[in-house]
């Protein structure tokens, strides 16, 4: 029998890595272009919305708001 168990449980596994890996992709070839400003421009829509993504497969908001919070305060 054929179902979408399978290919559902490869997305939530793999998700994340392959989004990461086409990220770093484009901030790289912007970089490489010399517009150094859209990569990073990138970088930080990136962040945000792997945040949300985490959020969503996790479930955890507490502890991805915890991990953003981080990134800007230190200490």
């Amino acid at each position: 029998m054929l179902g979408t168990g399978g290919i559902a449980q490869w997305i939530q596994d793999n998700v994340v890595p392959l989004i990461l890996i086409v990220i770093a992709i484009g901030v790289l070839w912007a970089g490489n272009a010399g517009n150094i400003s859209k990569a990073v421009t990138k970088i930080g829509v990136s962040l945000v919305g792997i945040a949300f993504l985490a959020m969503v497969v996790s479930g955890s908001s507490d502890d991805v708001g915890q991990w953003l919070v981080s990134l800007v305060h230190a200490g």
